[in-house]
Parts: C-alpha cells; structure tokens; sequence
C-alpha cells in the first residue's frame, strides 16, 4: 500500500475512492496496477464495499488487454453476455472488453444501473479510458442510487414499491431506416442476441424470468420485463434504487437535453430539448407509448406521471458526481448501489467496459427466477 495513494476528490466528494501511485516511484505502468490490484484484492473489496466505487488514476493503461488483465486480478469471472440497448464492439486482441457504447455522441445515456430491467444484472462493472474526450462533456457520470432512495418523495417511492415497473423494449429485425426514425430504436434484434434464429431467441427469453415477449407480422420483436422497483443491496441490505423507469420513458430525451444545457450552456442542447419534446408528442400520437422504440410504466401497466420522472430525475442530478476522463483512468462500479451514464460530447472519445457474471436480483431469488 505504500506506493500508493488513496483520497477523495479535490472538493471532497467520497464518490468515487481514488487511488493514484505515489509520486518518487517506478510505480505508474499497467503491470505494476495488475500486480497491486493482485496483491491487494482484499483492501480493494473492502473499500468498494465503503465507497461503491473506485478510480484508478495517473497509471499508464493503454491497451485494451492492459484493462482486462487488472479486471481479472479483481474480477476472473468476466462475462460476454450483454442484453442491453446500446450497440457496443469487442475491442480486438481482448475476450472481455467492449466500446462502452455505440451510440452517436451526441445521445444523452441518463443514470442506470446497468441491465437493471433484467432478473440477472452484472454484480460489477468496469469502465477505462483510452482516449479522453477533448470537448465539453463526455464525462461517465455517477450517482449514488442509495441516496436516491432515500431522497425521494415518501408518497411517490412508496408507488413504485408497491406497483414495480414495466419495461417494453421493441426491436426491428435489423438496424435500418426504422432505426433512423425513430431515435429510441437502436438495435435490431438480430444483433441484440447475435442470431439471426428466432427459436433462439425465444429459448432464451422462456429462460429468463419475467420476460414476456411477442413478434409482429414485419418480424419486430416486442420485450416485455416487469421487476421491483428496489432492491437491497446483497451485502448490506440497504435499499437501492433499483430500475430504468426515467431512462426508458420517452420523455428522457427531451429532460435530459435541458439538464444537459443548463448545466454546460452550450445553445444546441437547449435546440435538441425542444425537438426531441416535439418528436415525443409525434410518435406518441401516431404510434401510442407501446409503439416506439421503448417506453415504461408501471408494473400494473399503468402510466407514470411525468412529475413523477421529473422528481426522479432532479434527485438523481442533484447526487450526480462529474469525473473528466484522463487517459489511463480504470474505473470500477458496484452495480447494485452507483449508477452511471453519459454525458453527450463532440468528437474523438474511445472509453472501453467490462463486467462481471449476471447476479440474480434478491427479488428474483426469492420469487425462485434465474
């Protein structure tokens, strides 16, 4: 621990724990982090288990494969598996490290734990920066989701807990024009599950628990995933935060534009907000909420009031921490208590992802879900 320091950020925000080499030494490449990360797993354990995340800065990680093999010494059990929206690429020479996302960079990504629509979330994950943005934005924000809980309006997180939610997610066969026209569909189905077959597909929907799921006469496929709305967290059973209900409502885009323009000041968000408000009222009324690319509500099917989205959202901005990458930087999440997203950018940006084994959600366990 000695060639190493362990702080806070500069205006003491506990989120994330940061860990640097110590100035004087040989002590900043990508073996000497595999080796300390290897030697010293339990003190890393113990202070995810405090802080909930950690950033690895001022260590020289430049490769993909670098990144992975500092995972593995944590994490062995990485997993290749990925059902979530956003398109992302396996970074070549690497069995375990992907794009953190595809999506143009222009895309707001808002706060989520990641696949937390899903029975079997990722219990960790592991973000690491190859090439910082240079523009305004871009950061990988994070959030503490226990907070968020705690922070809510009593009466509305008391509806969310008695009612869960219920996410539908519609794919076209493969990314095309659909695509293009309507800004929530991201991804064909094809590549989501990687096969073209649909009685694969439909072997491992019946497998997951609370999935339901239907096609359309163009060969659309139609996901339906209904969950609590919390979770405890496995280890400490504090409440948590535990769904994607202001992420995959339709009104997240044109939220999440105006937020983004306060907060940065840059015109063409604000422009952005105010098309994305008309382009919701537009497919909403040709197309009705189960008609886009994806829309949640309750679990009893129900409508969530946008003031409820918007009260979600202002606690979660309000606890939003704003890191800017720096080349090297290795970042680990526990995914079932810090949430992240991204914030639009312009430009080159190349921050690559791993994660950890699925992980049953409590819920799912007592309910007998795999």
């Amino acid at each position: 621990q000695n060639m190493v320091d362990i702080s806070f950020r500069e205006d003491g925000e506990t989120l994330p724990l940061i860990i640097r080499p110590r100035s004087g030494g040989n002590n900043t490449s990508a073996d000497f982090l595999r080796e300390w990360v290897r030697d010293n797993k339990k003190l890393v354990e113990r202070k995810m288990l405090e802080h909930g995340a950690i950033l690895f800065r001022g260590f020289s990680v430049t490769k993909g494969i670098e990144f992975q093999e500092i995972v593995q010494e944590y994490e062995p059990d990485l997993s290749q598996e990925y059902r979530g929206t956003s398109p992302r690429k396996l970074i070549p020479g690497t069995q375990y490290v992907f794009t953190a996302s595809e999506l143009p960079p222009s895309y707001p990504i808002p706060q989520h734990l990641e696949m937390s629509f899903l029975p079997a979330p990722p219990r960790q994950l592991f973000f690491c920066c190859l090439d910082p943005p240079t523009s305004p934005g871009g950061e990988t924000c994070l959030c503490d989701f226990k907070k968020v809980y705690n922070q809510m309006d009593p009466m509305i997180r008391k509806e969310f807990e008695d009612k869960g939610t219920m996410v539908f997610r519609n794919y076209v066969q493969k990314k095309g024009k659909e695509l293009l026209s309507d800004p929530t569909m991201m991804k064909g189905w094809q590549d989501v599950f990687n096969t073209k077959d649909k009685e694969v597909v439909e072997a491992e929907l019946r497998s997951t628990a609370g999935a339901e799921f239907s096609w359309k006469k163009d060969d659309s496929l139609r996901i339906i995933n209904k969950g609590k709305a919390i979770e405890p967290h496995p280890v400490t059973g504090d409440k948590i935060w535990f769904n994607h209900c202001q992420v995959f409502h339709w009104s997240m885009f044109a939220s999440e534009f105006y937020r983004i323009y306060k907060r940065l000041g840059i015109f063409k968000y604000y422009l952005l907000s105010w098309v994305y408000w008309l382009l919701k009222h537009i497919f909403f009324t040709f197309r009705g909420p189960m008609g886009v690319g994806f829309h949640t509500c309750f679990g009893d099917g129900s409508e969530i009031p946008e003031s409820y989205l918007e009260h979600i959202r202002d606690v979660m901005w309000k606890n939003m921490v704003f890191n800017r990458w720096q080349l090297g930087d290795v970042l680990l999440i526990d995914n079932y208590w810090i949430s992240h997203g991204r914030q639009p950018y312009d430009g080159k940006r190349l921050i690559v992802v791993s994660w950890s084994k699925p992980f049953v959600r409590p819920s799912f366990q007592k309910s007998g879900g795999h």
